[in-house]
This record gives C-alpha cells, sequence and structure tokens, in this order.
C-alpha cells in the first residue's frame, strides 16, 4: 500500500493566476456572510398533536436537549422546568418553540389526567386561548385540525353519547373522532340497508361513497408492501377475514362493531354480480383504501380472484395490473409496457392479486374497495363462517372458487430477452383478457339515493341544532341550499338539494338511541334482522337437527299469503318517499321497534318498550327463544333478553333463577305425556307419527273459545316441570290461548328440541352481566350499562365472564341459585370461583371429554400442550364419589345416589379404598369395577381450577386401590415425539389389548365442569386404522 501511494503518479501544479484586488476583496467579503438559516417546516403530525394541548396539558422537557452558547439553548434550560404547557410559556417559551421541541422529540406528553369540559362551547374557548399564542399561519393550522374535533363532539352528542364518556374513549384505541365517525357510517349503512329492501332496488354509488366518507380510517403501518415512496403509513382498514399472527383465522373488529358497514358493500357487490356468474361472487374478506397510490406489488396472502372498484371525485388514479406475471422475477423488473391500466371507477374488475399490479397517481378524493379471499379461508371455524355468511360473504366449503376462476387464465410469464416474434418479424402474441364490466348510472335509482341521503342529513341537523341549543324545542330549520356541517360527508352534490317536506317530522327530534357504543352486541354477532338477499342462506347446523325439530320451527314461519297480504296493507307512495318517511321515523323515536328488537344490533334494555307481554311473561321469553333460533350466534337475543329483565323485573333473583332452570336443566317429558295434554288442551288426538309442536299450533289456531288475557309466568312453566302431568301441561296450553310461538316453545321446551343449548344460555347470562351493573333493591340502585375505556376491555370482560359462569355453573351443580345470587352481589369473573367453588355432597356436572378417530385432527388441537398424558380410554357410567366423615354417595350421571343400587361389597370396597374427604370422578365399568381418573376435591379445598398433574397427584392421596376401586394407568408424553404414524401404532396395540382406545389429556389444564374439553381428547379405533391406512 505504502509503494502504491509512493508510486502513483501526482497531477502537475497548476500556475496561480492573480486576480485583480477589487474582485479579490469582494469574493473574500462575500465568503464571509453567512446565509439566513431555513425556518424549520411542522409536519401534519405535530400540528395534530399539538391541536389537541390546552395550557393545562402535562408534558415532561428532555434535559440539555439544546446544546451551545445560544440564547435558544439558554432560555431552553429556564422553560423546560416547566410541567405543563402554560407554565412552559410563562417560563419564557416561544409558541413556536412548542411545535419545534415537539416535532425534534424534547417534549414528552404526559396522558395522567383526561380534561373534562363542561360544555362543547367551554371546550373552544379554552384552545382558542392556547391558539392565541401562536403567529396567525401556525394558529390557523391548529384552528382547523381542532374543528374537526368540535364537529365530532357535536355528532357525538347528536348520536346520544354522553359528553365525559366521549373523552374517556379518546384513551382507548379509538379516538373520539374515529369513534363517532364509525358510528354514524355504520348508522348510514343501516338507514341504507333498510330503504333498499323496503323500495327493492339497488344499492347505489353514492350511498356508498358518503359512508365512506363518514368511516375514520385508522393509520395503517403494516402494509408495508403497498406504501409509497416516502410514507410511513396509509388509511386503509379490512372488513371479514384475517389470520392472526399466530395463525388463528378470525373476524376482525371493524365488521364485529360496525358489521352494517361490510352488509352495506357486499350487498352492493351482489346487486351487480358479472352475467358470467351463476353464483354470488366468492369471497372472505374486504380492503378498504382512501388517499393513496399503492406502489408495484403482489398481494401474498390472497387465495383466487378478486374484485375491485373505485369511488370518489378524482381523476388519474387508474390500476395498472400484469397479467402474466408468473412471478419469474422481481416485481420491479416488470416491464412498465407490458401492464394493462384500467379505470376502475367505471366499473368492477376483475383481477388477481397475486399477480403484480400498482395504482397510477391521482388527483381528487379516491376510495377504492377490494373483494378477496384469505388464503386457506376453508380452515376457517365454523362460528366465523357463519357470522361472515350474515353479514354478506359467499365463503366456499373448499378451495374451489367456482366458475369465476375460469376468467382469470393461467399467467404465460414474460420473456427477459427478444422474442422470437420480433427476430423473424412473426404476429406478436395478444395481450391476456382482462375483464371490466362498465355500469351504467341508473337515474331513477340515483334520485331514490340522493332523496334519501338528503332526509338523514337534514334529520341529523335538526338534531345537532337542537342539542346545540339546549334542546329540541330550539331548533329551527335553516335556510334551504345552505350545506350543513355533514355536507362534505355525504357530498355536495346530493346535500344541496332540498328534500320533499316530511310534514311535521322536521319538527321532531331525531336520535340514534343513547349508549349506542354500548349496547352494541357486536363482540358477538350483527343485528338478527334477516335482510331479503340473506334468506336464501341457510345455516350449516340446520342440516344437523332433527327433522322434528326443523317441522316445528317452520310452523311458525309466516305463508306466502300472509306476506302478501302485508304487502297489500303497504301505503300507495313512492319509494323515495316511503323510504325519507321511514328514516325520519326512526332517528325520532328512541324507544322504538330497533331498540326493543331481541335481535337488534342497537338493543337498548332502559329504552325497550314491551306492552304486549309483561317482564315475567313465558310469552317475552318465547320471543327470545325464537329470535335465538333464527340468529347466526343464538347468544346475541338472549344475552338481550337477560338485559331486558335486569332492567325492568321487579322480582330479578327469582326470575333469573326460574329461566335457567327451564333453558339449562336437562330435564324433558315424554312423547307420550305431551301428546295427552295437546289432547287435554285442545281435542287433537295427535299421531306417534306427527310432531307434537305443529299438532299444538294447528290447535292453537283452530281454538275458537275464549281464554285468559294473562299469559302464563316463568314461575308457572317451572313450576309445571317439577311434577309434570298431561292435566298441568293441557292447562298451560289452554292459558296460552292464541300465542301460537308461545305454544310451540313451551312443547320444545319440555321436549328439549329448543335450538338453545345450555352453554348458549350461560354464554348468554355471562355476556349480559359484562354488560350490565345489576340492580341493588338495598340501595335503591337500578340496574346500569357497564361503560368501558375501550372495546378490547368490554371485549375481554364478556369472554371472561361467559367462562366463569360456565364453569360456575357446573361446579355448584347447576343450582342456579348460588349462581344468581352472586352475580346479583356484583361478584366479577375472577370472584365466582370463590363463591360457587364445588363441595362434597353436591354433585358436580361432568367435563365433556371429546371423542374422535381423526388422529391428525387431535394432534393438531393438542399442539400447544407442552405435557400430555396418555391413558387407556374406559368405557361405563362416569359418576363422583363424595366421601365425608365417614359418609359415602356415589352419583350417577342424572346426579342419583347410586348407593342404594349398588352391590354391597361394591360399596364396601370404595369405602375402604377412599382415605379422605374428597371428589373423586371415576368410570363405573360393565363388570362393576371402578376406575378414579380425577380428583375434584381433596380435603374441603377445590381443585378443579388446578392442574391436571396436581389433580392426579390428588388423586394417589386420596385412594387406596383394592380389586373394586383401581386409579387409572397413565403416562407422560412429549407432543414432540406424537406423530399421526406413532399414534396409530399405539391404538392398534390398544386395540390387542382390548381398549376401547386412548385419552390424551394436556396436564396442564383444570377441570372445565358443563363444558366441552378443550384439552382433553379421546382417540377411538377407526377402520381404516384397523386396516392399516
Amino acid at each position: 500500500t505504502l509503494a502504491r501511494a509512493v508510486l502513483r503518479p501526482r497531477p502537475l501544479a497548476s500556475p496561480r493566476l492573480e486576480a485583480p484586488r477589487a474582485f479579490s476583496r469582494a469574493a473574500r467579503n462575500k465568503k464571509k456572510k453567512k446565509s439566513a438559516p431555513a425556518a424549520m417546516v411542522f409536519d401534519d403530525a405535530t400540528f395534530d398533536s399539538v391541536a389537541k394541548w390546552t395550557e393545562k396539558t402535562q408534558i415532561k422537557y428532555v434535559p440539555h436537549a439544546k446544546k451551545g452558547n445560544t440564547k435558544s439553548a439558554e432560555r431552553y434550560e429556564q422553560y423546560s422546568q416547566a410541567r405543563t404547557v402554560g407554565e412552559a410559556l410563562r417560563l419564557g417559551s416561544k409558541a413556536e418553540d412548542l411545535l419545534h421541541d415537539y416535532q425534534r422529540k424534547f417534549i414528552e406528553v404526559k396522558r395522567l389526567k383526561v380534561e373534562v369540559f363542561d360544555s362543547i362551547e367551554d371546550q373552544r374557548q379554552t384552545h382558542e386561548s392556547f391558539f392565541s399564542h401562536f403567529p396567525p399561519a401556525s394558529a390557523a393550522a391548529l384552528r382547523a385540525r381542532s374543528d374537526k374535533t368540535f364537529k365530532a363532539l357535536t355528532l357525538a352528542q347528536a348520536l346520544g353519547v354522553d359528553l365525559q364518556d366521549a373523552q374517556k374513549l379518546r384513551e382507548g384505541n379509538e379516538t373520539l373522532e374515529m369513534t363517532v365517525g364509525r358510528l354514524l357510517a355504520d348508522r348510514t349503512a343501516q338507514v341504507v340497508l333498510e330503504a333498499v329492501e323496503k323500495d327493492g332496488r339497488r344499492v347505489t354509488d353514492c350511498e356508498v361513497l358518503s359512508v365512506l366518507r363518514l368511516w375514520m380510517f385508522k393509520k395503517n403501518e403494516t402494509r408495508q408492501n403497498v406504501l409509497p415512496e416516502g410514507q410511513q403509513w396509509v388509511h386503509s382498514d379490512t372488513f371479514g377475514l384475517i389470520r392472526s399472527r399466530t395463525g388463528q383465522y378470525m373476524v376482525t373488529n371493524a365488521t364485529r362493531e360496525y358489521p352494517h358497514v361490510t352488509q352495506l358493500l357486499n350487498t352492493w357487490l351482489r346487486d351487480r354480480r358479472p352475467p358470467q356468474l351463476d353464483e354470488d361472487f366468492p369471497c372472505s374478506s374486504i380492503s378498504l383504501n382512501s388517499g393513496y397510490a399503492a406502489k408495484r406489488h403482489r398481494d401474498g396472502n390472497n387465495e383466487g380472484p378478486s374484485m375491485i372498484r373505485g369511488f370518489g371525485d378524482y381523476s388519474g388514479g387508474q390500476l395498472a395490473y400484469w397479467p402474466d406475471d408468473d412471478k419469474s422475477c422481481p416485481v420491479e423488473n416488470l416491464v412498465h409496457e407490458d401492464r394493462i391500466p384500467m379505470d376502475i371507477s367505471k366499473g368492477l374488475v376483475l383481477f388477481d392479486g397475486n399477480r403484480g399490479h400498482e395504482v397510477d397517481s391521482f388527483e381528487g378524493e379516491r376510495f377504492s374497495v377490494v373483494w378477496f379471499s384469505l388464503g386457506k379461508f376453508w380452515k376457517v371455524q365454523q362460528e366465523e363462517r357463519d357470522f361472515l355468511t350474515h353479514c354478506g360473504f359467499t365463503i366456499p366449503e373448499g378451495p374451489d372458487m367456482g366458475p369465476i376462476s375460469k376468467l382469470l387464465p393461467p399467467p404465460r410469464g414474460y420473456t427477459k430477452c427478444q422474442s422470437l416474434g420480433k427476430m423473424f418479424g412473426l404476429k406478436s402474441a395478444d395481450k391476456a383478457k382482462v375483464w371490466q364490466w362498465p355500469e351504467e348510472p341508473n337515474r331513477e335509482e340515483d334520485k331514490a339515493a340522493a332523496k334519501l341521503l338528503s332526509a338523514f342529513n337534514q334529520q341529523m341537523e335538526t338534531q345537532v341544532r337542537g342539542r346545540r341549543r339546549g334542546g329540541v324545542a330550539a331548533a329551527t330549520a335553516e335556510p334551504k341550499g345552505k350545506p350543513g356541517p355533514l355536507a362534505a360527508a355525504f357530498g355536495q352534490a346530493s346535500l344541496g338539494q332540498t328534500s320533499a317536506d316530511v310534514g311535521d317530522e322536521a319538527e321532531a327530534s331525531p336520535a340514534t338511541p343513547a349508549n349506542m357504543k354500548d349496547s352494541t352486541m357486536a363482540d358477538q354477532a350483527m343485528s338478527g334482522e334477516k335482510r331479503k338477499r340473506g334468506r336464501t342462506q341457510k345455516r350449516a347446523v340446520d342440516a344437523e337437527e332433527p327433522e322434528q325439530k326443523r317441522v316445528a320451527h317452520k310452523a311458525l314461519e309466516p305463508t306466502s299469503a300472509e306476506e302478501a297480504t302485508s304487502s297489500a296493507e303497504e301505503p300507495s307512495c313512492t319509494a323515495a318517499d316511503a323510504a325519507a318517511a321511514e328514516v325520519a321515523s326512526k332517528l325520532r323515536a328512541t324507544n322504538g321497534p330497533e331498540a326493543s328488537n331481541f335481535s337488534s344490533l342497537i338493543f337498548n334494555p332502559e329504552l325497550a318498550a314491551r306492552t304486549a307481554a309483561p317482564v315475567e311473561s313465558f310469552s317475552l321469553l318465547a320471543e327470545a327463544l325464537q329470535a335465538a333460533a333464527n340468529h347466526p350466534h343464538p347468544a346475541v337475543p338472549l344475552t338481550n333478553y337477560f338485559r331486558f329483565i335486569a332492567h325492568h323485573s321487579a322480582s330479578l333473583e327469582t326470575q333469573l333463577c326460574d329461566v335457567l332452570e327451564l333453558l339449562a336443566s336437562a330435564t324433558q317429558v315424554s312423547s307420550t305425556m305431551l301428546r295427552s295434554a295437546v289432547k287435554e288442551a285442545f281435542g287433537v288426538t295427535v299421531p306417534e307419527s306427527d310432531d307434537v309442536a305443529s299438532a299444538a299450533l294447528r290447535g292453537c289456531q283452530q281454538r275458537t273459545q275464549a281464554v285468559s288475557s294473562q299469559s302464563p309466568s316463568v314461575a308457572a312453566v317451572v313450576g309445571m316441570r317439577a311434577s309434570p302431568s298431561a292435566k298441568r301441561i293441557g292447562d298451560l296450553l289452554i292459558a296460552l290461548g292464541s300465542e301460537g310461538r308461545s305454544v310451540v316453545y313451551l312443547v320444545l321446551l319440555l321436549q328439549g328440541l329448543t335450538r338453545v343449548s345450555r352453554s348458549t344460555v350461560l354464554s348468554a347470562l355471562g355476556h349480559a352481566f359484562a354488560l350490565i351493573q345489576p340492580p341493588c333493591p338495598q340501595d335503591g340502585r337500578v340496574a346500569q350499562q357497564r361503560i368501558y375505556k375501550s372495546v378490547e376491555a368490554r371485549h375481554a370482560t364478556m369472554v371472561a365472564m361467559e367462562r366463569s359462569i360456565t364453569l360456575a355453573f357446573g361446579e355448584v351443580g347447576g343450582s342456579s341459585k348460588q349462581l344468581v345470587a352472586a352475580l346479583l352481589r356484583g361478584c366479577h369473573a375472577s370472584q365466582l370461583f370463590a363463591e360457587c367453588s364445588p363441595r362434597c355432597g353436591t354433585p358436580i356436572l361432568p367435563m365433556n371429554i371429546q371423542k374422535s378417530d381423526d388422529v391428525e385432527l387431535v394432534l393438531a388441537k393438542m399442539a400447544s400442550s407442552a405435557a400430555v398424558t396418555m391413558e387407556p380410554r374406559h368405557v361405563g357410567q362416569v359418576v363422583q364419589i363424595h366421601s365425608k366423615d365417614n359418609s359415602l354417595e356415589i352419583y350417577g350421571s342424572d346426579h342419583r345416589n347410586l348407593v342404594g343400587s349398588l352391590d354391597k361389597s361394591q360399596v364396601k370396597a370404595v369405602r375402604s379404598a377412599v382415605k379422605t374427604d374428597c371428589v373423586i370422578e371415576a368410570v363405573l365399568e360393565e363388570n362393576g369395577n371402578f376406575v378414579a381418573v380425577d380428583c375434584l376435591v381433596l380435603n374441603g379445598e377445590p381443585l378443579t381450577r388446578e392442574s391436571l398433574r396436581n389433580r392426579k397427584a390428588a388423586i394417589n392421596k386420596a385412594v387406596a386401590p383394592n380389586d373394586r376401586l383401581g386409579v387409572v394407568h397413565c403416562e407422560e408424553v412429549s407432543m414432540s415425539d406424537m406423530t399421526p404414524e406413532t399414534v396409530r401404532e399405539l391404538l392398534k396395540e390398544a386395540k390387542s389389548q382390548s381398549w376401547s382406545g386412548l385419552a390424551l389429556k394436556s396436564l396442564t389444564s383444570e377441570y372445565e365442569a358443563s363444558a366441552e374439553s378443550t384439552s382433553s381428547f379421546s382417540l377411538v379405533l377407526s377402520s381404516s386404522d384397523a386396516e392399516g391406512a
């Protein structure tokens, strides 16, 4: 290196040219002059954050952040001691310093306290006082952003959201502006859906655009493959199905919280099904995008074709697509000339998102909606599939997506060198065909949509003005043609026109039900109100239901003649007028049908008005059961029923116990007794081949005699079932009179054929008590809605209460009194175990262990279990051995004590084997021997919430095995050693030992009383395993 440096030739020195003296002096002076520093430009994020500050905002400065002997640094040392914004200004900070220091991350904002204002005007004046410290340009930028908050607060009041509650919402993941905007978007979508169903027309582009304008997008930082150059995030949200980082398929929170937006988009797509398709376009998810041009990319997690459509007033923004991209080269290397640009604002476009595509730059307001299918979507659980189907998605059962796939031929690839056609002058191959379906506007539909949206906006404006002026009576109409604060959201074109007069309805006070956010059942499912287009979609579980169950429920559906009669009775008016009137009526009725419908998304127990059926009547329960039978998530209507009676029942504890006894008990009445009861009540003979519930309904409809006007109570039905007879059941059927629904559901309950399982009832009870605070008559406190700071907190509480109530119910042996008493004392999920713990003498509802012959399925479900025990599967009756103070009770599966029916030698052997006070779960085999498999209580201490490893150790302490009572033999195995081939070999060996199979149980699992175990499985030997398959 030294040699190269020495030997490197050096350039010859150039002679120095002497410049004139005057020129040299001028050059030196110019060189000495320093250019003025450029003013710092503050970004949008800085203005967005500072616009939310007041002089009371608590802050913390970074010590000694500014270096050097400058006046700015000296001033910083003084005002950096401040703890609030106002104190910093008093200590010498300039207003511009606040923007500068925050953008340079010298300031940390403390969110220790949420500032609550007495009114919107008070908040506005407080912010204006702070903004007055800034130069005019910066103050204007801050005011522009602050105005969004004030508009959101005004809308929040119009929606019935309490201001202090709205301030708390800002602490969650959604800001106040976002929550209010999304609520209004969902409400608008709901109104549009109801109007188009009533009018029999399609959802229009302007209605979709109105909802998209109201929708508040989150900053999405995860879509790195689409981010334009220089951007860190984009406005993009996903509805429908997604896959978590752990690989679990789940429905997005936006879909569950705001389901009508999803329904609206899917309805719009379904109305525009291409003529090449015989079925609706299959998709599992929707991507909403706003205001950005995606760079060139490929979607790596899509399955099959996608549909896209653009909305908004913009120019440019074409979708550029490489239809023959076979991924043989990086997406950046695709040739620009090979792409096919398409104007997605003109109509639907079919494309494959896994092939290269990009968006051209644009000007204006641009939204894009993409309907696509998530990779391996067919693996979604049935519960999520049912919910998505109810939201309007069409999800195939398997990978085959039907005829739509044929419209996308396989990609041919792009050559990286000169083609033979160019070399020899041959005709080049045609470009791949792309599918787009241009759409011509429908003036009649657009006119009806504009009238509907204008009516909705007018009603909202009336509500906003009434709220601002302290009451509805003070609200007066603004001059016609003047755009209101919602004009920007709905579009000036439609709102600049005044809708047709709606009479006195404009003077009323339209209002969305109060506390919409807290009364939403979106954590579980969307509204159960059926859309006409969704009625053709059958739930998958219907195929598995008994025939008599389907017949009985179908008997309650209206006939075509009844539907024709109801349609004929509608007033003769234009569709737009009817829709506008319906909107006005719905908005001003705070206790209308929306708030009272058990299946409704916005059910409000405080406002629900029910005069037809008393709160304690069986008719009201029958209404909830029918709503549950027709809902994709039956727990939703039952949850609303429990919330309703919590607010209105005079004897809540008794009624809750009666409902649980009726719905959660397995007691059934024989079909013979029910047939006799129907004949006793209606004089109808029911053949054995006929369905009893349907026969009872026919008899009820044919009855002409007058009956009592008061419907029987739930307590009367419970009392009858405690000691049933044909006479008592017949009397109840007579008392129900012409209430066909109540008659049918009384028979179904007594048969045990309702579509509502015990787990569904307990889930609904848990959800209800997560959403309400129970009343306390001693303190004079009535039931109230629970307020949560975030959607996540509410959802987590509902899940915890569902699990805790289910386990508690099983651990107290199905004793509703003990559980209900604990709930009415306000016990939380973590307290229920202490209040409802198992004890000797009370049989515990057994845990249901799933049985399967699918080895791969069982191993997949237990893959997360580190330690597993394997034991032989014993066949027999599951019993519980209760030993306390030298007394012995052995309960069978029906909770009856078997000691009197067993051989004395058996009882004696069991008594001698059990060494201490305990509860042992065992299997009573056909040979009369007992095999202990679990220990649930030991020396008075409940073990159900302990791990299986601890419970296995407790068995050895409680039982000294003998020839009549043994302990199950188990071996601990590692799941890493459990391959399907290994397990099949073990099953074959188990068969050679005359075992019925093997049981796999996680050693870390709890005992899930009355529930289906999620960590214990019984593997049985299938015929294919026996043949060595």
